[in-house]
């Protein structure tokens, strides 16, 4: 999948998908989620709190999976549709804690945010571009992992992990 068409795929399926979402999706593109997997105690900790307090029935229809970068390797595994296929807390929580790590680097982070800028800066996706150039400094001057936009979180309540390699797992 190219990025165009991730990007639209996030926009059209997240309703209020905003400059800070397609920041997050990017990020977690390049550089997965080994910032939260540094700690496995706190990680399986945080993860199996909030699956306990999942309601499986809220966003029918959403999906299991959901690619991240254009080459689909990662993924968004959604924890609703997860729990609702009875997959077990005790065969997940270990399963994303100890993952291989993705080793992304910064810069292919800041490659796809420019490569957006030049979709938006061709009218290709719904972004202002000089927002994006702005937003892509402020990235690259305070390099911290970017969170979703509180309307997005309001909204389509986000609630999933990263799967760093697909093709290493049977979650479909």
């Amino acid at each position: 999948m190219d990025l165009e068409r991730l990007i639209w795929e996030h926009v059209r399926n997240h309703p209020e998908f905003a400059m800070e979402d397609l920041a997050k999706l990017l990020y977690q593109g390049a550089l997965g989620m080994d910032h939260l997997l540094a700690d496995r105690d706190t990680f399986l900790a945080d993860f199996s709190r909030e699956w306990e307090a999942l309601d499986s029935l809220a966003f029918p229809g959403e999906p299991l999976l959901e690619p991240v970068p254009p080459d689909g390797r990662v993924a968004r595994l959604n924890l609703r549709p997860a729990k609702a296929a009875g997959i077990s807390l005790t065969m997940l929580g270990p399963m994303l804690a100890d993952q291989p790590r993705r080793h992304g680097s910064w810069a292919e982070f800041m490659g796809l945010w420019g490569a957006a800028v030049t979709l938006a800066r061709d009218g290709r996706i719904p972004f202002p571009p000089d927002e994006l150039v702005a937003r892509g400094n402020a990235l690259e001057s305070g390099r911290q992992p970017p969170g979703h936009s509180p309307l997005y979180r309001e909204i389509n309540r986000p609630a999933y992990r990263l799967l760093h390699d697909v093709t290493q797992h049977q979650v479909r």
